[in-house]
Order: structure tokens, then sequence, then C-alpha cells
């Protein structure tokens, strides 16, 4: 490096301008590239609501009832409390297939989702897509049984769509919502062993559906972003210019002190 110095005197005001030159190149690329995103945010309303329940048949053993759900819907939701102990509740719909996982929307699982990523970084649905689900009842006479009717529809009422402009964004967005439009029967069944008394059976039944509200192009702060970014480039050049200016500087005081003592042994002769 001392030599490097010795034949070009400007090697290291040269490595400061390149390095400075580049930090900037490197931060207006981020900075513009903040600008102008490909991914649009699609937010919609969830609206909770009751179904009505229509008794179909009772007796000892068993008890049943007919609902009729329309719209976009996500979220279905059957709350069962009051019934015998290991009597079995079996929820079927009628003409659309929809997911459902013990683990789906408890309160015990670990931000479970039914989409997750495989080891090829693409998107799988670990739920069972059925027309028929069932839970057996517990000790307290409880059971809740949650499942999709969409799994494209944003479960938060938030979604992202990788599009060229906003008017296809728009198309797709729209068309997230109407492929999730449908009218579906409902036919919910409770069965046990034991007599059920339909006195102390309560059964709620709650759909979540969507309604498309906004849709604008993802955004990110360009100011903070070239903030972070010219932090980063210049952690990565001061470890890199570090070690060679540290080793620069360490020889030039060892040559000021090799030369301060060989002054002072010049005046002690």
């Amino acid at each position: 490096m001392e030599k490097a110095l010795a034949r070009n005197p400007n090697l290291l005001r040269t490595l400061l301008g390149l390095s400075t030159t580049l930090i900037l190149v490197l931060g207006y690329s981020v900075y513009s590239a903040s600008l102008d995103s490909e991914y649009y945010i699609h937010e919609s309303s969830l609206e909770q609501s009751a179904l009505t329940l229509t008794p179909i048949e009772q007796d000892n053993n068993s008890l049943s009832w007919s609902a009729t759900s329309e719209g976009p819907i996500s979220w279905v939701n059957f709350t069962l409390t009051g019934a015998p102990q290991d009597s079995i509740l079996t929820i079927t719909s009628g003409g659309e297939m929809w997911w459902s996982h013990p683990m789906l929307g408890s309160d015990d699982a670990d931000n479970f989702n039914c989409l997750q990523g495989n080891t090829d970084f693409q998107l799988e649905n670990h739920c069972e897509l059925s027309f028929t689900h069932s839970i057996t009842v517990d000790s307290n006479g409880n059971a809740s049984l949650r499942g999709l009717l969409s799994d494209q529809l944003p479960l938060s009422g938030k979604g992202t769509i990788r599009a060229t402009n906003l008017s296809t964004a728009t198309i797709e967005a729209e068309g997230i919502i109407d492929s999730a439009n449908n009218t579906v029967s409902w036919l919910i069944e409770i069965s046990s062993s034991s007599s059920i008394d339909d006195e102390t059976v309560d059964l709620q039944q709650t759909v979540v559906t969507h309604q498309l509200n906004d849709i604008y192009q993802f955004h990110l702060n360009p100011f903070i972003e070239s903030v972070w970014s010219l932090t980063a480039l210049l952690s990565c050049f001061v470890m890199v210019l570090a070690l060679p200016l540290g080793i620069y500087y360490a020889s030039i005081k060892r040559e000021q002190r090799i030369n301060l003592t060989r002054g002072d042994d010049s005046e002690s002769e």
C-alpha cells in the first residue's frame, strides 16, 4: 500500500472519490426504484354477519339445520355449545367445496395459515378441501369448526397484486372478488349416541363477506429507503477501506518513529 501511494500520491484521493461516486449512484438507484413499484395494494371491507338457521329434523339423537350464505365469503365459523360430550358436529356445503383444519383460527395454533410456502418457494394449501367437515364435541359440550370458502380473498382485508398499471390491477382485484361471489347452502347436523336436549344446544354460524374498497400502488418512503441504503453502503465501504487505510497510517507512524529514533541517535553522536 505504501509503495503504491509513493508511486501515485493521488491514489488515496482516487479511491475515496470512486467510493463516494459509487455510493451516490447506488443510493440514487434505490431512491428511483422506490418511486415506481409494480405491486398494488387492494383493500376490502370485512363484514361479519350471522346466518339464519332453519330447523330441519329433531329427535333424541340428532339435530339438523339449514342455512344459506351469499356473496364473496372468506371465513365461515360454526360454534356449538351445550351439546353432549363426544357428539359429532357435521357441516356440509352445497355446491361449493371449502377448506378446513383443526388448527385454523384456533387460539392454540401458532399463527397457523392454510397457505404456506414449500421448499420451492411456492404457496400450498395445507387445509382439507371437501364438501363436508366434522368435529367432535369436547368434555365441556363445546365445538368450533372454522373454514374458508375462498383461499384467494385476503383474510386481513388487504392483499397485493403484481400488475403493469392501475387499470390492470383493478381488473384483477375485481376478478378475485367476483370469483368468490357465490350462493352456498349449508346443512348442519349434530349426532350423538346419547340423547340430545335441544333446549341446551346453542349453534351460531357467522360468515365474513368482502367488499372491494380501494386499490392503490405500493410505495416506499424514498427518503427513508435512501437513508438506509446509504448507511448500508457507507458501512460496507468503511469495512473495506478500514484495513488498507489502517495499514497505511500505521506504516506512516512507524516510519515517523524510525526517523525520530535516527534523528536522536545522530544528535547523541
